[in-house]
């Protein structure tokens, strides 16, 4: 993934408002408010930066975006604000505060207040080795990231 300040911010607007469900140009209009120009530039830069996979469906004009599932893992593994943002643009923040998720891309796998036990659970039955992250939400007692 390149560089995605430029456009992160919306993108995690967007999540929050479409999660990983299809939306298109008037629907950034509509539902967050930007300008139509905003939301050309947004949509055109972001898929260029990965961040939204466009979809073409028959007989519809206007082209439909996705939120990119695999950005999810590389926003929480560089972590900081961004990842945080993400979690809780996704809903996480809320249902799962103190616990950490397993996460394949949007889908949350399993969640636990103890990584060692969420670590044996998710990983020894998952054959999709670098496409799972584990992570914390909030402040759990132990802080760490996971990437296998």
């Amino acid at each position: 993934m390149r560089n995605v300040t430029i456009m992160i911010k919306p993108f995690f607007e967007a999540v929050r408002a479409f999660k990983s469900g299809p939306f298109k140009s008037t629907d950034l209009v509509k539902r967050l408010g930007y300008a139509s120009g905003y939301v050309r530039n947004f949509l055109s830069q972001a898929t260029r930066q990965g961040l939204l996979v466009p979809e073409s469906r028959a007989g519809k004009r206007e082209k439909t975006f996705r939120a990119n599932p695999r950005v999810v893992r590389d926003i929480v593994l560089r972590g900081g604000k961004d990842k945080e943002e993400l979690l809780n643009a996704m809903g996480l923040r809320s249902k799962y505060f103190g616990e950490y998720v397993a996460l394949d891309g949007f889908e949350i796998i399993d969640h636990d207040q103890d990584l060692y036990r969420l670590g044996e659970r998710v990983f020894s039955n998952r054959e999709a080795p670098g496409r799972i992250v584990v992570t914390n939400v909030g402040v759990p007692k132990k802080i760490i990231t996971v990437e296998v």
